[in-house]
């Protein structure tokens, strides 16, 4: 447990320093290797191997997918249906903000493409009216936890990959919690705006309008039901989805938007190719510094803590939510994944708990901190868009932490948040 110690205290060290979480993962497993004498070899067998996978091409399609629907203008479309649905309550663009990142969330499925995309259009609209820089880069933050939750989440085709989980049902795992997680959220919003004063002008309720915008939206809003129903019903592969997902980006940006024009197409490449470069890259070094901690017993020494030492199931569970959420602080949820995922099956399974409920219930925790300081991906795009310090931020964010958290512990005691739309099919 020493030696795991100090893999963490190094990898940080280095994160500290300000490299690249994947150089820092790399460098810290080659160091370990060298001072454990393990062939060098592995360096490059697991990093290889880390990403050899047909199921892992799913993320530069849905990747690709997301960067075409987005020069397509979908993000003006998705939120502009989101503020004809909510921009009248009071707290108008908080909402808003919350309910175009879920929908936003059912076609990119990731929450760092979300605070770019949303947070771009949204952080310097609600600035301008009136919102505090904090309050908007919180509101912006927290609601982009919702695309790593509702399908289609590479969170989960990550998972799924590591644990052999069925996806399917892992996205429809993740459904009910992240319809939670934003009408708490919403609900936040509602009592912060009140609290803070913003009395802003908003217009009316119009059906009419809901209807046009509707209609006008539909061709975007239809896509996540394309790739989730097809995978759902056993229809495609995750990868084969992202494949459809591409063409129907095509389509819908050539024909139904009329935004998308043929010289936009090797930007949207070169842009999908440098972010998947990026996730790749992070999931091949944490294969390394994964099978350097598996020779250390690491993750066999949470598992024999949790069930042997503890035993009791939400005691256990509880340990490693606070485990994953403490080293989610400073590593990539991607990362966490990749360390974690097998070990968290083993424990759910000897813990007596069902894959599915445990999978999507420890997807969501690892993912929380991605906004949390000092290395949360999506706070710090948030922040990077409004120009405001990272530790600014920290206090507004506090509330839509804990709603997040809130619905992750009604998760562990009662599953059927989770299990209920998969057992549906």
């Amino acid at each position: 447990m020493l030696q795991a110690a100090l893999v963490f205290a190094l990898l940080l060290f280095f994160i500290f320093l300000g490299f690249p979480i994947y150089v820092s993962t790399i460098i810290t497993a080659i160091v370990f290797i060298i001072s454990m004498d393990i062939p060098f070899s592995l360096v490059i067998i697991k990093m290889f191997g880390s990403i050899d996978s047909f199921s892992l091409m799913a993320i530069p399609f849905f990747i690709v997918a997301g960067n075409i629907m987005t020069k397509s203008k979908i993000t003006d479309k998705l939120v502009n249906f989101a503020n004809a649905a909510v921009g009248h309550l009071k707290g108008g663009l908080g909402h808003v903000n919350i309910l175009a990142s879920m929908l936003f969330g059912g076609i990119q499925g990731s929450g760092a493409a979300d605070a770019s995309a949303i947070g771009g259009m949204l952080i310097p609209a609600m600035i301008k009216q009136g919102y505090d820089k904090d309050y908007a880069v919180a509101v912006t933050a927290g609601s982009s936890m919702l695309s790593p939750i509702i399908p289609p989440s590479i969170a989960m085709i990550l998972y799924s990959f590591y644990t052999e989980t069925p996806v399917s049902r892992l996205f429809l795992g993740g459904v009910v919690p992240g319809l939670m997680i934003a009408v708490l959220q919403m609900a936040v919003n509602a009592v912060a705006c009140r609290r803070r004063g913003y009395r802003f002008e908003s217009g009316s309720f119009s059906w009419r309008n809901l209807g046009r915008s509707f209609v006008s939206s539909f061709g975007a809003l239809v896509m996540p039901l394309i790739i989730v129903c097809g995978i759902v019903f056993g229809l495609v592969t995750p990868t084969e989805s992202g494949v459809i997902a591409i063409a129907y980006g095509l389509i819908y940006g050539f024909f139904i938007s009329g935004d998308l024009k043929a010289s936009d197409l090797p930007g949207i490449l070169l842009d999908s190719a440098v972010t998947t470069s990026v996730v790749m890259m992070t999931i091949s070094a944490a294969g390394v510094l994964s099978n350097v901690l598996v020779r250390m017993r690491f993750q066999n020494e949470v598992l024999n803590f949790a069930v042997v030492t503890l035993q009791n199931p939400y005691l256990a569970t509880f340990f490693l939510m606070a485990v994953l959420l403490i080293l989610g602080c400073f590593l990539d949820p991607t990362v966490l994944i990749a360390m974690f995922a097998t070990s968290i099956l083993s424990i759910g399974r000897a813990l007596g708990f069902d894959p599915i409920h445990y999978g999507v219930l420890m997807v969501i925790v690892m993912q929380v901190g991605a906004i949390t300081p000092p290395v949360g991906t999506f706070l710090f795009i948030s922040c990077g868009i409004a120009r405001l310090p990272l530790e600014e931020s920290v206090g507004a964010l506090l509330p839509y932490i804990f709603v997040i958290l809130l619905v992750i512990v009604a998760m562990i005691f009662i599953p059927q948040i989770v299990t209920f739309m998969p057992s549906m099919v």
